[in-house]
């Protein structure tokens, strides 16, 4: 049985388009398995970094490796911390320079007695961990996960999960859906050398977490409401998730094989249009630099998790 089965149409080309290079080179690299040295993932990568929206992100960068904005958080959406969180959701060549820059200027700035204007969530004993598992986790993929400056981020999500369950004072000071998800995903960015036995507890705990509510119903604890954008199907989210991110969270943790996902994966595919396509939607599209394809984006996540959740078995 291959994943592809499970679809009602073909998606590949439209994914493979040309006309949009950074989704091309995800599709080769994540659902053809196409390497580094493949030469049509290569010609997409380049062409990715030299087109919107990587390339108008990049085009905004200033000389110390910044964004506009008087901290790393302001302008919210924009600036320094979420121009860095963007690039890797767009799929940005981790190794380039302007990356690489750009990781260790936020590691500098959060190290400073202002931590980068972020001192909100850095003065206080716990919480935001949506904010601080994003940034483990771009910092992490430019190639600094082992990097000494990030131990305190990391620490950090460990004693959340395992002292606070992961509460924020922005949820009532209740564990939080997201803050859970986001923390699963920096920290599986991690390299395996940084990946320590706490880490990996946390992980586990983490996952268990999400799994252990129906993530299709995003009823997580809340002294609110649950959020709009928990069923529906949402690219990019800055901070928040909905039920497509958690699988992309469990899943970078090695855990998309867990019989609980398997309702939320059945909730996926039931959303499906008759051309094996999502529908997308861009809910801060008016504060982005660059407009996306939302359902594409969406629509090459959808496949991603599919495929690891279905992985091709012998006939």
């Amino acid at each position: 049985m291959s994943w592809r089965s499970l679809l009602r149409g073909d998606p590949m080309p439209w994914l493979l388009e040309r006309s949009d290079p950074a989704v091309r080179a995800q599709t080769l690299r994540s659902l053809l398995d196409k390497g580094p040295r493949d030469p049509e993932l290569r010609e997409a990568q380049q062409r990715a970094m030299t087109t919107p929206p990587i390339s108008t992100i990049l085009r905004r960068q200033k000389p110390d490796a910044s964004w506009p904005g008087p901290n790393l958080y302001g302008p919210k959406y924009e600036g320094t911390h979420w121009a860095n969180l963007m690039l890797v959701e767009y799929g940005v060549d981790p190794g380039d320079p302007r990356v690489r820059r750009a990781a260790r200027y936020v590691l500098e700035e959060i190290g400073t007695p202002g931590r980068g204007g972020m001192d909100w969530v850095f003065n206080r004993d716990h919480g935001a961990s949506c904010i601080v598992g994003s940034v483990v986790r771009y910092v992490a993929l430019a190639g600094y996960g082992a990097d000494e400056r990030l131990s305190p981020l990391i620490q950090r999500l460990v004693r959340d999960a395992r002292k606070f369950d992961a509460a924020c004072w922005i949820n009532g000071d209740q564990p939080c859906g997201w803050g859970y998800a986001r923390l699963v995903w920096g920290l599986a960015a991690l390299p395996e050398s940084a990946r320590t036995r706490e880490v990996q507890r946390t992980l586990r705990s983490g996952v268990e977490f999400l799994l252990s509510y129906h993530v299709e119903r995003g009823r997580y604890p809340t002294d609110t409401a649950p959020s709009y954008l928990w069923r529906q199907l949402s690219f990019p989210l800055f901070y928040q998730a909905d039920v497509l991110f958690v699988l992309r969270a469990i899943d970078a943790a090695g855990a998309i094989d867990d019989d609980r996902a398997q309702p939320a994966i059945g909730w996926l595919l039931a959303r499906q249009d008759s051309r094996g396509r999502w529908g997308g939607r861009a809910p801060y599209a008016a504060r982005m630099p660059s407009r996306v394809d939302a359902s594409k984006w969406v629509t090459l996540q959808a496949c991603t998790v599919l495929k690891h959740a279905f992985p091709e078995m012998a006939a």
